[in-house]
């Protein structure tokens, strides 16, 4: 049975989580885009599955069931489950000394929130999770929007909000400033609000919605031409920004909000990314082997990609509280030298983990109970959305 499953694209997702840990390892300063491109597949994967869901002829009630039984169990067991860990080691040792504070914010996946308040602080055990508060809103709410509007609507609201989110981050960055906070504090509070990233997942979602695949004959042109403009964009804001400028940023600065950054920069990636996407599910369609496509289908960037989630969770603890304390680095050539052990023991770690413990839960998703059966009167989205979702 064709199942759709498309391999590059957990090539992609290998791109994403390098690109964090190179961030995070202090390797590169651009490496926090990867949370971008997890974004935007996830949009795109997303509705695409919502979107055929849609026109089955099950009820809307099945249809939620089915949508967040199936993505709670991929998504649930391995993230309470690791905070449940932190837990047991806060319990015996008191670290870190603000989990207790935090905690009601991460069980809830509303930790995303928490970036202004008062004497927050972070730590690599649990402030990038707050990517993964803003992807279960997204999961809790959009499945309304799919269900309970007609296809034409839908494909207003997705358009209207990918013009209206770069409104809302300047809007939000107008108001945070206002309150006096730090130019840094201003630029995290924005961008970890999950209204910040509706166009991020509706640009992604717009490829199913609009059968873009079929449409658009040509993606590689239209690559092309958003990578253009996400270049000169990058050259002109290096060249005229101010305030921690890298040249490794490429233009887009990390915690950065004097040239706006916080308005533009993310709906110039998301563009990107979508037409990147879409280039691939086109070549995927047609069986085209260009260097791309075999280069992401890498056996071991589609290992990566395949647990990509488990290093997304484990990648920053197992640098600071494991590399860096037993193998201080002083230079960039030793932290490059370092990052290929390093990206090998977050694999290990991440693979034993979905082995051992996720794929226990992964066997209840197509049960009875949490898979009924649907016939589907209608399929307008692409053959190529799956299930490929639950790797995320």
């Amino acid at each position: 049975m064709n199942t759709g499953y498309i391999k590059s694209l957990d090539g992609v997702r290998a791109l994403a989580i390098i690109l964090v840990m190179t961030f995070h390892a202090g390797i590169t300063h651009f490496g926090w885009m990867g949370v971008q491109l997890f974004f935007v597949l996830s949009g795109y994967l997303i509705t695409g599955i919502l979107w055929k869901e849609k026109f089955t002829d099950t009820s809307v009630g099945v249809k939620l069931k089915r949508f967040w039984s199936r993505r709670s169990l991929r998504i649930f067991p391995l993230y309470f489950g690791y905070l449940l860990v932190l837990g047991f080691v806060y319990l015996a040792v008191q670290f870190p000394a603000y989990y207790g504070v935090n905690i009601p914010y991460l069980i809830t996946y509303t930790f995303n929130y928490t970036r202004t308040f008062p004497g927050w602080q972070g730590n690599p055990l649990f402030t990038h999770l707050w990517s993964l508060s803003v992807e279960e809103q997204f999961y809790l709410f959009f499945p309304f929007v799919i269900f309970f509007s007609s296809a034409r609507f839908v494909k207003w609201i997705l358009l209207f909000f990918i013009i209206a989110a770069p409104v809302t981050r300047f809007l939000l960055g107008g108001y945070y400033t206002g309150q006096g906070l730090s130019a840094a504090t201003v630029a995290d509070a924005v961008y970890w609000n999950t209204i910040s990233h509706l166009d991020a997942f509706f640009i992604g979602g717009i490829i199913p919605v609009l059968s873009l695949q079929k449409k658009i004959s040509q993606p590689k042109r239209w690559f092309l031409l958003f990578l253009l403009l996400v270049v000169i964009a990058g050259i002109i804001n290096f060249l005229s920004g101010s305030g921690n400028p890298y040249l490794s940023d490429l233009g887009y600065r990390h915690g950065q909000i004097d040239n706006y950054e916080h308005v533009w920069q993310y709906t110039l990636l998301n563009f990107v990314y979508a037409a990147f996407i879409l280039f691939i599910i086109k070549a995927a369609v047609n069986k085209q082997r260009s260097f791309a496509i075999r280069f992401l289908e890498n056996p071991w960037l589609v290992k990566i990609g395949k647990v990509s989630y488990g290093m997304y969770l484990f990648h920053w603890s197992i640098l600071v509280y494991g590399f860096d304390r037993f193998f201080p680095v002083s230079g960039m050539t030793q932290r490059i030298l370092l990052f290929i052990p390093y990206l090998l023991a977050v694999y290990l770690v991440a693979a034993a983990s979905f082995r051992f413990y996720e794929s226990w839960f992964l066997k209840w998703k197509d049960s009875n109970l949490f898979n009924s059966k649907a016939k589907s009167i209608a399929n307008p989205a692409p053959a190529t959305i799956n299930e490929m979702e639950d790797k995320h």
